[in-house]
């Protein structure tokens, strides 16, 4: 064999080989997309748990919604930080509760990224007559620990009566 013909056809097999091992690392690169639905589902069950600790006046269950070292900043009060304050935030949701409200918490967004998950949602309050008594939005901040999510931030507010 002829020396050109042995240098291209060494430099085809390097470009082949740079060429293979470029698609592989930038494969390699791209994330997997997130199943939406399936961390909707998840999440949707976390939210529904909350509203049935709340109905169930149990204040433990709310809180087991959250991170221990998250923060809540709900409506017309100082953030709640940690799992002390996030016990107490429930604990005085529960005793202000006098009429035996339901609330309904509803996942309207999921966005994910590797861990994290941000989801908005609605909230609506029912007396026991099942007349809305308020409504109101919020926004939460999920991390995977432990192989499950848990709030780490959230807020949320009342709509206007």
């Amino acid at each position: 064999m002829k020396k050109t013909t042995q240098f291209s056809f060494l430099f085809a097999a390097m470009v082949a080989i740079a060429v293979s091992t470029t698609s592989c690392q930038q494969a390699a690169k791209e994330p997997a997309k997130p199943d939406l639905a399936a961390i909707r589902t998840e999440i949707q069950a976390l939210e529904d748990a909350y509203a049935a600790g709340l109905k169930a006046k149990d204040a433990n269950a709310v809180v087991a919604y959250y991170a221990d070292d998250a923060v809540s900043m709900v409506n017309n009060a100082p953030a709640a930080s940690g799992r002390d304050a996030l016990l107490k935030m429930a604990q005085d949701d529960i005793a202000r509760d006098t009429t035996n409200t339901t609330v309904t918490i509803e996942v309207v967004d999921i966005f994910a990224g590797g861990d994290l998950v941000v989801e908005t949602g609605k909230a609506t309050y029912k007396d026991p007559d099942g007349n809305v008594t308020k409504t109101g939005k919020y926004m939460s901040l999920f991390e995977k620990r432990d192989g499950k999510y848990v709030c780490i931030r959230d807020i949320y507010n009342d709509d206007k009566k």
